[in-house]
């Protein structure tokens, strides 16, 4: 005969979620949420971007801590810009041009 009765080794198996995160309005809610001795939670407030660790330690105290989300924004890298080869040579010749000016003659001709 087969016996489909399973008695449960700890009824607090009951009480216990399905996973270890949880919906909560407010911290309010989180502090009254129940959770089992020795159990962490992750408790999701469903009404500002918070969320709480609560956890009860073997003799049944519970601790719990508040943190706020936040957005993680990555910087902006340096836009890197480059010139054509041209464009080089051409900035090059002024820059000569500027420090090497053309000499002028007696005439009133510049030797180049």
């Amino acid at each position: 005969m087969i016996n489909h009765y399973y008695p449960l080794n700890n009824q607090s198996n009951l009480l216990r979620p399905a996973s270890n995160i949880q919906y909560v309005q407010g911290e309010t809610g989180a502090k009254g949420f129940y959770v089992d001795k020795s159990y962490t939670m992750l408790l999701m407030d469903s009404e500002e971007q918070k969320f709480y660790i609560k956890s009860v330690d073997a003799t049944g105290i519970p601790k719990m801590k508040k943190y706020r989300f936040e957005e993680i924004v990555e910087p902006e890298s340096e836009k890197t810009e480059y010139i054509t080869k041209k464009d080089f040579e051409d900035f090059k010749k002024e820059i000569k041009d500027v420090l090497n000016p053309p000499k002028k003659t007696k005439a009133g001709e510049t030797d180049g």
